[in-house]
């Protein structure tokens, strides 16, 4: 074996041999698979066969009808006389989704109850072109938009709501969160440890010790919050699907995130979720070996990326434009619903991309600037006296 496969599996050992990386991954693994459960055990989540019934059929004015015979409304008088739905009782669980849904979308039972197809397209149309005008688009990216939906009109068409696939997709953001704070804890050492165990001077005086040895350390951590990550993800699907089962994936995005012009099957959605979570990983991982080299401090790597954490939880308002769309890529808190309702496009090389399909791009970009900065910082750090 090569110098260099000697040194990465070194490293690669090193990571996995702490006792920290092993409590850390195995807690944030165990929160994440709780977080999943504890739902179904709480109630929160149910599983209910009888909507497949309803599979491949499009919501209009029959369905809509078939659900309100399906459901029995609380009716409250009002003090001008005026009737209201304030409850509904099921009597066929096969349309408890859909009402679900509608009284999401609507706001209230009265409104969910008496829904009519024009005015559920009209409230996706609404909700939409709300969006749209709030997010201070230029005018090729309203065009853009209206070309698209011009082609694909919203008609809505019934698939499995609750599945495994939908409900990955909207927790997807608790797992960039519990990478970053595994990741955090187990790469912060990667460099720093060199200054804390004073083996930095015999580092530097070996023969590979400014050369090989620096992309050693990184591909050992990149491997590392990659395998981290796949932890977390299969932790997040792989108890969501062994509830719900894998049924539901021809179902529209709009179902689990609302009125969208970014439409989607849920099983393409978990694909892009997924494979941005997994760049997101490589991101937070070069990120925390970068700050590792610069601070040469395993306690000021974490709380930096846990101020990143933070940060992220602040809106910016999109007035700010630039600064606006910057922020939407904070990784920590990207994959969301919300990321389906940010209509504004990236361009790359004369192609006009979204915001999903351009973060696996953006994210890589970075983690290359990383790279290369703790790279000229390595090379640059110099051995202090003792």
């Amino acid at each position: 074996m090569s110098n260099f496969g000697t040194m990465y599996l070194y490293e690669l050992r090193k990571i996995f041999g702490r006792k920290l990386t092993i409590i850390v991954l195995s807690l944030v693994t165990l929160i994440m698979i709780a977080m999943n459960i504890g739902e179904y055990v709480a109630g929160e989540k149910l599983i209910n066969t009888k909507e497949n019934d309803l599979s491949g059929r499009e919501v209009n004015e029959t369905l809509l009808n078939e659900m309100r015979l399906a459901v029995d409304p609380k009716i409250a008088t009002m003090e001008d006389g005026e009737t209201v739905s304030i409850g509904i009782s099921v009597k066929d669980e096969t349309y408890e989704p859909l009402m679900d849904y509608l009284y999401m979308l609507g706001g209230n039972f009265d409104k969910a109850y008496n829904m009519t197809e024009e005015k559920l397209y009209s409230t996706f149309d609404g909700v939409i072109n709300t969006d749209i005008a709030e997010s201070y688009l230029t005018e090729n990216e309203k065009a853009y938009w209206a070309e698209r939906r011009a082609e694909n009109p919203d008609r809505l068409v019934y698939g499995k709501l609750r599945n495994g696939w939908g409900d990955s997709v909207t927790i997807m953001y608790v797992v960039s969160l519990l990478t970053l704070i595994s990741v955090a804890a187990t790469l912060s050492g990667v460099f720093s440890e060199e200054t804390s165990l004073k083996t930095d001077a015999l580092v530097f005086s070996s023969v590979n010790g400014r050369k090989k040895l620096v992309y050693a350390k990184i591909l050992a951590g990149v491997s590392a919050g990659l395998a981290e990550t796949l932890i977390l993800l299969v932790a997040c699907a792989g108890t969501e699907f062994a509830v719900s089962g894998f049924g539901g994936a021809e179902t529209s995005v709009q179902f689990f995130v609302g009125p969208t012009a970014m439409d989607m099957k849920i099983g393409t959605a978990f694909m892009w979720y997924a494979f941005i979570m997994l760049i997101i990983g490589i991101l937070l991982s070069v990120m925390a070996m970068c700050l590792s080299q610069v601070f040469r401090n395993s306690i000021a790597v974490v709380a930096v990326m846990m101020f990143m954490w933070l940060l992220s939880m602040f809106n910016i308002p999109e007035r700010l434009d630039l600064l606006a769309r910057i922020w939407n890529f904070f990784p920590v808190t990207f994959l969301g619903s919300w990321t389906f309702t940010d209509y504004h496009l990236v361009p790359f090389f004369g192609a006009r991309l979204t915001i999903i399909e351009a973060a696996p791009i953006v994210y890589l970009c970075l983690s290359v600037v990383f790279i290369v900065i703790a790279k000229i910082s390595y090379d640059k750090y110099q051995v202090k006296g003792r």
